[in-house]
């Protein structure tokens, strides 16, 4: 039998994947026509309100799953796994970048809350171990992040070498929504 535990897990602030056509086009002309008269700060904050706006539109998805070779120190800012091959015992590093999840407005500051569950498979769809929520983020900031990252961190116990898939699910408490990501990978 499988034994998983869950060492450690961070999350720091990503891009959306839906555009949408009137208002972004709205926001890049009012941008380019402030970046001609050389105002950088309002073309970034116009563009910023269509990211946001984008963001809000936009299903959670998942679009970065990687394993690392090290938790990653920021977004975007780690180092990827040469290969997914992993010695038996060896804990799994895995960086993630969620996106459209929502932020709810509480005292001042926007919060976003994500769990994420996982399962770990063999090839063949079974179920070897899981655990629900075994990562919450609970995060403030002044505004609703867009370049928003998890590290994870997993020891599994027990697995013989063989062929693995680690299928991780990033639920949007506040929103409602989830999203799946599944990655695989061999212990040797």
């Amino acid at each position: 039998m499988l034994k998983t535990f869950v060492v450690g897990a961070s999350l720091l602030t990503g891009l959306p994947g839906v555009a949408l056509a009137g208002p972004m086009q709205d926001k890049a002309q009012q941008a380019e026509a402030a970046l001609g008269k050389k105002d950088g700060g309002l073309a970034i904050k116009l563009m910023r309100e269509a990211l946001f706006q984008t963001w809000k539109e936009a299903p959670l998805a998942i679009p970065t799953a990687v394993f690392v070779t090290a938790p990653a120190d920021g977004y975007g800012i780690y180092t990827a796994r040469a290969d997914s091959v992993f010695a038996i015992g060896e804990p799994l590093l895995v960086y993630l970048e969620p996106v459209g999840f929502d932020w709810k407005q509480e005292n001042g500051l926007f919060r976003s809350l994500l769990t994420v569950d996982f399962d770990l498979s063999s090839p063949d769809g079974t179920v070897l171990a899981g655990q629900k929520e075994f990562g919450r983020f609970d995060f403030k900031s002044h505004v609703p992040n867009t370049e928003y990252m998890a590290n994870l961190t997993l020891r599994v116990n027990g697995a013989p070498a063989g062929d693995y898939v680690l299928d991780l699910t990033v639920n949007d408490q506040i929103g409602g929504g989830s999203a799946r990501v599944k990655i695989t990978f061999s212990f040797q």
